[in-house]
């Protein structure tokens, strides 16, 4: 099949989108994937994509095509040039691409717009068109502080109703979100498929240090929704219980409030900050890790997500210790990987941690099940496999 898939960040910003774009091809599928210019790590367009360099080179045999992007730089005004403009561009660009495709794929995380481009290439060609919603619109605005009453969520409401029920088939990647989208946007039932995440594998080897000192691990990006203060308050109740500490890798908008949170609540030696460190990096530091911390917000959408950290988390062989609700609790629960209490329950968050250093054997066959669930669930060609299949259907009814 020839196949287009628009999504506003690929290669080399670090998404999952990477890998799934380099496996269509190596299953013998010709991709183009229509992305902007490289700028989500740094928030800053890189000098070899400035003046129209290379707005069209090759990944692993996939196609790259970037379209024009005010650079995201900081600030809700440049942020949502940013999107606004990719919009746009990719919009325009999805119309005047001369390759013959067969049909279209959005990769869609936040906004909604990104996807605007795909369904403009679909409805010109009248080809399928399937949508991989990883982030729910509207309900994604109220993250940012617009309610239901607001101007620009009403219009959001109406546009993301239209753009999801243009879908053939709308891939969710939590089970929660087919409520939300039957309920609130009016999508039929019979077009929404359930595909998880895949993750990369780090199959850690197995733990057996004798250290008295046992790490327990975040990574990944430290921003509101992370939560990341729900770690250090339970920390603070926990400063007089020795054989612990917190390693925290990554950075965000919310870093430098959570070191501060950290010396106010004077636990700095307990929890360490190593920054942002790249991924081969990341996996050879868990390999000192014991467990692995997962916090997020439950509000909203929020809420309902299974943030991709927590199948990578199953990967590694350590067990999970969560403040988290919605779809990454229910699969928590069913794997039997770890232990979880409520978002943003601190205290009860600093319960489980003291139960873990205090009784860490008991915990071994919660990493083991985690493993498990991981390679029946959540491997790449897992993914893969199940993707095929929806992309089939789609050929098929042609």
């Amino acid at each position: 099949m020839n196949i287009l898939i628009v999504s506003q960040h690929f290669y080399p910003d670090s998404f999952r989108v990477n890998e799934i774009a380099t496996e269509l091809v190596k299953r013998g599928n010709k991709v183009t994937v229509l992305t902007s210019l490289p700028d989500y790590a740094t928030g800053k367009v890189p000098k070899d994509c400035k003046g129209l360099k290379n707005r069209i080179t090759n990944y692993n045999g996939v196609k790259v095509i970037r379209c024009f992007s005010v650079s995201r730089r900081t600030g809700v005004v440049f942020r949502a040039l940013n999107y606004l403009s990719f919009c746009l561009s990719s919009t325009i660009k999805a119309k005047a691409l001369k390759e013959k495709l067969d049909l279209v794929i959005s990769y869609q995380t936040s906004p909604v717009l990104m996807a605007n481009g795909a369904r403009a290439a679909a409805n010109k060609r009248k080809i399928p068109f399937l949508l991989y919603c990883l982030d729910l619109w509207p309900e994604s605005l109220k993250a940012w502080g617009v309610g239901e009453g607001n101007p620009l969520f009403k219009i959001m409401h109406s546009y993301s109703k239209k753009l999801y029920n243009r879908a053939d088939i709308l891939a969710v990647s939590s089970k929660p979100f087919e409520d939300y989208l039957c309920n609130v946007n009016g999508v039929e039932k019979s077009k929404i498929h359930y595909l998880p995440q895949h993750s990369d594998d780090m199959n850690l080897p197995i733990k057996n240090s004798n250290s008295s000192t046992l790490h327990l691990a975040f990574g990944g990006n430290i921003g509101s929704v992370q939560n990341i203060d729900c770690i250090v308050k339970a920390v603070a109740l926990l400063k007089e219980l020795d054989g612990f500490v917190v390693d925290i890798y990554g950075d965000g908008s919310e870093l430098e409030n959570c070191k501060k949170l950290c010396e106010e609540l004077k636990v700095q030696e307990k929890i360490i900050f190593h920054g942002r460190v790249n991924r081969e990096t990341l996996w050879e530091e868990y390999k000192n890790t014991d467990a692995f911390l997962l916090t997020l917000k439950s509000e909203g959408v929020i809420g309902l997500t299974a943030p991709a950290k927590l199948q990578e988390y199953m990967s590694g062989n350590r067990p999970i210790i969560a403040a988290i609700s919605g779809a990454a609790e229910e699969i928590i629960s069913l794997s039997k990987c770890g232990v979880s209490v409520p978002a943003g329950d601190y205290k009860a968050l600093a319960n489980a941690i003291k139960d873990f250093v205090l009784n860490k054997e008991a915990y071994n066959n919660l990493a083991k099940n985690g493993r498990a669930y991981f390679e029946e669930n959540f491997t790449l060609n897992k993914f893969m496999l199940s993707l095929e299949k929806l992309l089939n259907s789609l050929e098929r009814s042609k």
